[in-house]
């Protein structure tokens, strides 16, 4: 038994040692491959950069337009999408929660779908604009 055991070590040092060359062969061709495609990488980076900051304007722009005219469709592509939020003291909540037997912590999502659906004093319920863009988006003249 001590033999096997022995040689079972030996077994696993060596695939140990082989995981850790093919592990570190992995990572070297990775880093190979990132400093070959730097410029590939980069201009992913930016093109992305780019669409996050066009987005936020087309966002910006969008809820503008409703502030001015009111339509919720200011031209094809973009809307305006009206999200029920709800403002409390989660402290307060907690407290309503226990006095009736919901749970021993707050059950967000349960006290939010109460709170919408009741008047409880301490809860303010409120609309958010949220501009919403179209995944296909056509270019409008």
């Amino acid at each position: 038994m001590i033999e096997q055991i022995k040689e079972q070590i030996r077994v696993v040092v060596d695939a140990r040692e082989r995981a850790q060359v093919a592990t570190d062969a992995k990572t070297f061709s990775r880093l190979e491959w990132e400093r070959r495609n730097k410029g590939l990488i980069d201009g992913v980076l930016f093109t992305t950069e780019e669409v996050i900051n066009a987005e936020v304007r087309l966002r910006e722009l969008t809820l503008q337009a409703y502030a001015e005219t009111g339509s919720k469709a200011p031209v094809p592509g973009v809307g305006i999408r009206e999200m029920t939020k709800l403002d409390y003291d989660k402290t307060v909540a907690f407290k309503w929660a226990t006095e009736h037997e919901m749970a021993l912590k707050l059950d967000t999502p349960a006290f939010e779908k109460i709170a919408k659906a009741s008047s409880l004093d301490f809860v303010r319920t409120y609309q958010e604009l949220q501009a919403t863009i179209a995944t296909q988006l056509e270019v409008v003249e």
